[in-house]
């Protein structure tokens, strides 16, 4: 083993640096030993889907393919596309050096609480107190042993680490030397510094406002979603830029949607949806019944020519911005990104457009990169602001999923579940009188499963919840919604201020006003709603519109006209549309089975084919109400597309291609492909 001349790796900054350790097949003992033999296959140029056999287990094997994720938060591989997959130079230096001491110190450079434990193990002591240890001094609140478990596994493999009679860990002399050429990190604040760390490019100093905004911090009070922002020339912190000169005087509402149609193109309804976003970002407030005046803070940030101050701003109203620098270090895609968002920085979803929002403005100011479609890269830039921004703590840092991993039954569930749990928080909430934030975030999550874009303001002069339809042109269309929970379980008229929900409409050009609740009895709630143009959509209703939507999801449209209705909003118009898509559903099922029976049970005069006024004849005795001969030519037009071609037709006939079970998978594949194209 050659110990000498070879330079240990340098800590990277404690929040870039991961915090889950990876785990390799082959043991306790024998991880080196397999990890070894796996980089050094993939430098050989074995086939990541090729079986690697695995060092002293007879018949065991493993392959890349399935390896790659795991080990590049640890700084040993680095991806180049979908599946490939190159070694890092740190891993290059510890092949051909063999050092187990250098390859313990590149996991320490890129994973948190690594040499920290084997420093915190001095006096030796047990697995349990080290796990509240990296809570209580590291903020690596674990929920199991499982990730000390795996730092010990790695530790005693080098023979570092060892377990004693009492099961406490402690170093063994190998260890403690390698300790001493470890850079340890300090605890302490809200997010461990490293004591040492690389040197980073110069970056313009933040203004003296926006200092003491990110200061003052108050990581509970930031917003999940940012919204909309107008892009100039595709830049969208230019057009931040943009209304700050625009509203640098006292301007009415008027004013900035004349200025908005000139500069931006934008209809008077998204400019209503970016006025929220920039109140919502502190860049404009209103200050008058309809005037509006960017905010000290935005001017402040004008103040140079770069446009870090308004990200630096942003990053202290919005969750997972500044902090997605730092998820950049273990995932490339939006999709990734956006799993670690929810999962770890508490975002209401896995939002795409809300992880693409921030990509595009860490891009506009040299940031990160895009290295390949949908695939970006940190750069030293982003390090260099990153270092300084106060970063949110993990929400939850126990061990998780592979974010890479997709499986289609495994997303049914989810979405089944994603419908309970919606369904169950609303009921809930809306009789959780004392906390109304609880019932508005509810309600929010309610509008973005049936598709909607939302943002949750709440708070003094602004309603609860600004719904947008993102569809193009004419189509777009936004609402408020009023969130109103109850103790009783019946929301009184003295609760709903009509006038300043007219207001509220007014002031963000939405289509429609909504108010929620758990129940709206009386019949004089109900015809002052009316009078107002505002609808009355109880909790009970609400849910069974979400259901009926995860079963035949409506288009944004046919919500709309639900949504515009005034008085009682009743599920039954779309009960209609839900009954007539199952209807289909069931239809497309029918007809493939009936083809594939004639195959398997061919006569001299059928020859295995049909026509649809044969298929009308067979299916017009099974229910009271038969499908038309249209209804079934629709669907025999669609189960022969290009893009399904299930069935083939045939003169006036109609024959199976293959089995339904066969159309049932490429259906679901197309589904699956289409949700990853929306997260790229």
């Amino acid at each position: 083993m050659n110990t000498a001349g070879i330079d240990y790796e340098t800590a990277r900054p404690w929040s870039n640096r991961a915090f889950s350790m990876p785990a390799v097949t082959g043991g306790n003992f024998g991880q080196i030993k397999v990890l070894r033999c796996l980089l050094s296959a993939l430098r050989s140029g074995v086939d990541v889907d090729e079986a690697i056999p695995i060092p002293g287990v007879d018949g065991a094997s493993v392959n890349f393919s399935s390896m790659g994720q795991r080990l590049q938060p640890a700084g040993l591989v680095t991806r180049t596309g979908k599946n490939s997959w190159i070694l890092t130079r740190s891993a290059e230096s510890w092949l051909d050096s063999e050092n187990d001491g250098y390859l313990i110190s590149v996991f320490h450079a890129n994973i948190r609480f690594m040499g920290e434990l084997l420093h915190e193990s001095r006096e030796g002591v047990t697995q349990s107190v080290l796990l509240n240890i990296a809570a209580t001094k590291y903020g690596c609140s674990w929920d199991s042993l499982d990730q000390i478990r795996r730092r010990t596994a790695w530790l005693r493999a080098g023979g570092f680490l060892d377990l004693d009679f009492r099961h406490h860990a402690i170093p063994t002399d190998r260890g403690l030397a390698l300790l001493n050429r470890l850079e340890l990190a300090h605890p302490g604040g809200r997010r461990v510094r490293a004591a040492l760390i690389d040197v980073l490019p110069s970056i313009p100093p933040p203004h003296d406002l926006v200092n003491s905004a990110l200061i003052s911090i108050d990581m509970s009070q930031r917003k999940s979603n940012i919204g909309y922002i107008p892009r100039s020339e595709g830049h969208a912190l230019r057009s931040l830029r943009k209304f700050t000169f625009a509203l640098r005087e006292e301007v009415t509402r008027e004013e900035i949607d004349r200025f908005s149609t000139a500069e931006f193109g934008l209809r008077p309804s998204s400019t209503a949806s970016a006025l929220s976003t920039l109140k919502s970002a502190g860049i404009v407030e209103q200050v008058g019944f309809n005037a509006y005046k960017a905010t000290d803070l935005a001017t402040a940030c004008t103040a140079m020519d770069s446009n870090l101050d308004f990200l630096r701003t942003l990053h202290v109203r919005f969750r997972f911005f500044g902090e997605i620098l730092e998820a950049l270090d273990e995932v490339d895609t939006t999709r990734d990104l956006a799993i670690i968002g929810r999962s770890r920085y508490g975002m209401l979803r896995e939002d795409i457009a809300e992880v693409r929002t921030r990509l595009q403005m860490m891009r506009e100011c040299g940031l990160i990169e895009e290295v390949s479609w949908g695939r970006y890269r940190l750069l030293e830039q982003g390090r260099a602001i990153l270092a300084e921004l106060p970063c949110d703590i993990h929400v939850n840092d126990g061990t998780e999923p592979d974010v890479s991993t997709s499986d289609t039954q495994d997303r049914a569930k989810g979405a089944a579940a994603d419908l309970n749990n919606v369904s169950e928080e609303l009921v809930s909430s809306s009789r959780s009188s004392g906390n109304p934030e609880r019932f508005e975030a509810a309600v929010a999550q309610a509008f973005i499963y049936l598709g909607f874009d939302t943002q949750l303001l709440g708070g003094s002069g602004q309603t609860d919840v600004l719904l947008t339809a993102n569809l193009p042109g004419d189509r777009r269309f936004t609402g408020i919604v009023d969130a109103k929970s109850s103790g009783s379980g019946k929301v009184g008229e003295q609760q709903i201020n009509f006038d300043t929900l007219k207001e509220h409409k007014a002031a963000n050009s939405a289509d429609f006003a909504l108010a929620v609740g758990p129940d709206f009895p009386g019949s004089r709630l109900i015809s002052r709603a009316k009078d107002h143009g505002v609808g009355l959509l109880s909790v009970d209703e609400l849910v069974q519109i979400l259901k009926y939507h995860s079963e035949a999801p409506f288009t944004l449209s046919d919500l709309r006209d639900t949504c515009e209705i005034s008085g009682t909003v009743s599920a039954a118009p779309l009960e209609r549309k839900w009954a007539a898509e199952t209807r289909s559903f069931r239809l497309c099922d029918r007809v493939l089975n009936q083809l594939a029976a004639e195959a398997a049970n061919i006569d001299a005069f059928t020859t295995g084919a049909l026509s649809p006024h044969d298929l009308y004849l067979i299916l017009r005795t099974e229910s009271a109400e038969p499908p038309s001969p249209a209804e079934i030519e629709s669907v025999l037009s669609f189960l022969s597309s290009d893009l399904v071609h299930a069935v083939q037709k045939n003169g006036a006939q109609y024959f199976i291609l293959e089995d339904p079970r066969t159309t049932a998978q490429r259906l679901n594949r197309l589904a699956a492909s289409i949700r990853s194209g929306v997260s790229q």
